[in-house]
């Protein structure tokens, strides 16, 4: 039997509001109990949705019942159809949204994250500046002051890096505290 059969021969119906409201949008007649009104459910005939069939109220309706009958409410037995029917075009994009939100991820553990990152948006703005993937001085005005300089003498050889950055923690402190990240390499 399908829920369309249930429903035509006068059963009350146990299922997730979600489902009650599909129900009760199709079916406006049939009486609808979830989550909020498991206590109320009357005398007659009930069908329950396999996941709601172990609840306390559920149990305590069942003995009361003319007729009982537990399904799992699929697209199937339900009746209804998936909104959407993934097509090849549609399942292609989701699998592409997937795979980048996946790499996204990857990089969200800092290991591929670069050393150093100075955004600016323009030469009157404050520079956003990340160390090791991490964003320092959260909020613009904690941070100090930021440097970075880099040499080399010949084009083989990888340079000199120099690299300071000045902020501060949090601007709530009673005793402001100055932090300072420094990488010297000589040539």
């Amino acid at each position: 039997m399908k829920l369309v059969d249930y429903i035509q021969e006068g059963y009350n119906i146990v299922t997730s509001p979600f489902m009650g409201r599909k129900i009760k949008d199709a079916y406006p007649d049939v009486l609808v109990f979830t989550d909020m009104a498991l206590d109320a459910i009357p005398i007659g005939k009930l069908l329950v949705d396999r996941y709601y069939a172990n609840r306390p109220a559920v149990l305590n309706a069942k003995p009361l019942q003319n007729a009982y009958a537990i399904e799992r409410f699929t697209c199937e037995f339900t009746g209804y159809e998936i909104v959407v029917p993934m097509t090849e075009e549609p399942r292609r994009k989701v699998m592409q949204q997937i795979k980048k939100r996946i790499d996204e991820l990857a990089l969200d553990d800092r290991s591929n994250a670069n050393l150093l990152e100075i955004k600016l948006k323009d030469t009157d703005s404050v520079p956003e500046v990340w160390y090791k993937g991490k964003r320092i001085g959260e909020y613009p005005e904690y941070l100090t002051g930021v440097s970075y300089d880099w040499k080399t003498t010949n084009m083989n050889d990888n340079g000199a890096n120099d690299i300071n950055i000045e902020y501060y923690s949090t601007p709530n402190d009673k005793y402001l505290d100055k932090k300072i990240i420094g990488h010297k390499r000589d040539m």
